[in-house]
């Protein structure tokens, strides 16, 4: 049997998840509200720009991000790399706007038949193999890219109590903030602006904080790890975790644009 890839990997989970994505994904949602109004604090979707292109999102799962813009795009492309991630948000958003496309992508190294004149992303690059790479070949095929990215440093509780055992955690490994500022920043013809906030999300205990990804689909480990007992980590936070989430918000335009 031929190796899953990458890719087939993440769609796989997150497929597997559609159906209790919306319920489970709290971060999504709050991180999406914040994009929708750095979107507005940046002047909107389309700028100073004739407000009739196509707006590319990268990653819309079950339309959480895509509720809150596609009213206000002329025309609008929701991407994702799961089927079953991508009909969710057919079906929650096809009635009341009708003429929004639809595509199975893969949003890392993807060409747009189309170029888009607003790209916009929500918590999606952290899972391309090369984020910042990723995210400046999407700043490529646009004038205008949002985005939203989880960086190295989020959730240091969780984190600190595997430490505590001379042990690293099987999440995801984020990307460094340094490091995307860095490549966004050296494009040639773009202006990068970006903000950095703190999500604080409270669990009941540590058990519902892993349960958080499982249950949104989130919660392929990463590279090498091996899971291990983890009781002493869910003793630890028995009575309750606040998690913490540091997230980059970004807008690289066309210096033009």
């Amino acid at each position: 049997m031929a190796q899953l890839t990458h890719g087939e990997r993440v769609a796989r989970r997150f497929g597997s998840r559609a159906a209790d994505y919306d319920e489970h994904a709290v971060l999504q949602r709050q991180t999406a509200a914040r994009l929708a109004a750095f979107v507005d604090e940046r002047g909107g979707l389309y700028g100073a720009e004739q407000a009739d292109g196509l707006v590319a999102e990268v990653g819309c799962g079950t339309g959480l991000l895509s509720t809150l813009l596609a009213p206000r795009a002329a025309r609008y492309l929701a991407t994702d790399i799961a089927p079953e991630m991508l009909e969710r948000c057919r079906s929650k958003l096809t009635e009341t706007l009708p003429d929004m496309e639809f595509s199975v992508l893969n949003g890392e190294g993807t060409c747009f038949a189309e170029t888009p004149a607003v790209i916009v992303s929500n918590l999606t690059a952290q899972w391309f193999r090369a984020p910042a790479s990723g995210l400046a070949h999407l700043a490529g095929q646009t004038p205008r890219l949002f985005f939203a990215v989880p960086l190295a440093g989020s959730f240091p509780e969780w984190e600190q109590a595997f430490a505590d055992l001379g042990r690293a955690s099987g999440l995801l490994s984020l990307p460094e903030e340094s490091l995307l500022r860095e490549v966004l920043c050296a494009l040639p013809d773009r202006a990068a602006h970006f903000q950095t906030d703190e999500h604080v999300i409270h669990y009941a205990d540590a058990r519902a904080f892993a349960e958080s990804f499982r249950r949104i689909g989130a919660d392929t480990p990463r590279p090498g790890y091996t899971p291990r007992p983890i009781r002493a980590v869910l003793q630890r936070f028995g009575s309750g975790m606040d998690a913490s989430a540091r997230v980059l918000y970004g807008c690289i335009t066309k210096e033009s644009a």
